[in-house]
């Protein structure tokens, strides 16, 4: 039989989970860096199983801050979080923080010219439209309107906002 595959960062075996001691050891020092900054900081207990009333999860108790009053750190989507001691109003602003929220649906403002970026090696293959608040890149040799913003480019059919054709146009009438 051969030796598991050892990873070369930590020398534990690739695809062997990680011990519960170092976990915990691991999510403890993570929790602890999130609450360095406050004043005074005593961390007075971990624990690895706290139920937040939604999920089982790793909890520090910490007392410090200005009033050096006793919070709880806990990780929640990703991030820790600091929250009341109070299981009860801790459960609340946790289960508060992952009620799902109503999605903004807002239609994007036009970009300018200025912000579209064209890269050097970009103006062999594509031009851009003549419209000045348009930065389409349309491919050489395009003639027509343009896709985006019905502008025109180098040819000389000429739209007007309606989309109706003027007197330059090169089509017959």
């Amino acid at each position: 039989m051969a030796a598991p595959e050892l990873d070369a960062a930590s020398e534990l075996p690739a695809n062997e989970p990680l011990p519960a001691d170092l976990r915990d050891a691991l999510t403890r020092s993570w929790l602890e860096g999130a609450v360095a900054h406050l004043a005074g900081v005593e961390v007075l207990e971990f624990d690895h199983d706290w139920w937040d009333g939604q999920a089982h999860g790793a909890c520090l108790i910490v007392r410090g801050g200005r009033r050096h009053r006793m919070l709880r750190v806990v990780e929640t989507g990703g991030e820790a979080v600091v929250v009341p001691f109070d299981e009860k109003t801790a459960k609340r602003w946790l289960a508060d923080r992952r009620k799902p929220r109503r999605a903004e649906l807002v239609v994007p403002e036009q970009r300018t010219p200025a912000e579209v970026v064209v890269e050097l090696d970009a103006f062999d293959d594509a031009r851009r439209c003549q419209t000045p608040s348009c930065g389409a890149l349309l491919p050489l040799g395009y003639d027509g309107v343009c896709p985006v913003c019905g502008g025109v480019g180098d040819s000389e059919l000429k739209l007007t906002a309606t989309g109706a054709r003027t007197a330059g146009s090169s089509i017959s009438k």
